[in-house]
């Protein structure tokens, strides 16, 4: 019993030359952009900071966006990570700041965006410990953007990242 009969034939070998010669102009193009253009590393090859913060509602990637790129960091990326909520920040890394400035600033610019002020808030951890942590408040009182972590990623991790990826 057949479920699917196939009672025409194509001739993809007819047309080999034509199909060769569109497969040898893209393998060019590319060779010639990746030449003069090169590659658009992230920064977890060029080195950077990573800020992951959680918002009360479902995040505006674009207000966000349009707060820190007023920071002039360069080429930032604002991304949802996980849920509509979750707001991921990489930022370049730039020789003139430590990690902690850029960490605050962008949480800062984040915060003021949904009218709120950075303070800086105790609270006692699942082990016990009490720790102190970059809270965003409003004048009423509520959270708009919970900081959840940073990250700094250097540029000698992503040279090993890029050594290990050409070895395999």
């Amino acid at each position: 019993m057949e479920l699917f009969r196939i009672k025409r034939d194509i001739p993809f070998m007819r047309h080999a030359l034509v199909f060769n010669a569109v497969s040898l102009l893209t393998f060019l193009a590319a060779v010639f952009f990746l030449a003069t253009r090169g590659l658009h590393l992230s920064i977890e090859f060029t080195g950077g900071t990573l800020v992951e913060a959680r918002y009360a509602q479902a995040a505006d990637i674009g207000k966000a966006r349009h707060a820190i790129e007023g920071l002039n960091y360069g080429e930032v990326q604002v991304q949802n990570f996980g849920t509509s909520q979750d707001v991921l920040v990489r930022v370049p890394l730039r020789g003139d700041g430590k990690q902690q400035e850029v960490v605050s600033k962008v949480f800062g610019a984040m915060c003021a965006a949904e009218g709120g002020a950075v303070r800086q808030e105790q609270f006692v951890d699942n082990k016990g410990e009490t720790l102190t942590r970059p809270a965003c408040r409003t004048p009423q009182g509520q959270e708009p953007v919970q900081f959840k972590r940073s990250e700094l990623v250097g540029p000698q991790v992503g040279s090993e990242l890029a050594r290990d990826g050409a070895l395999a």
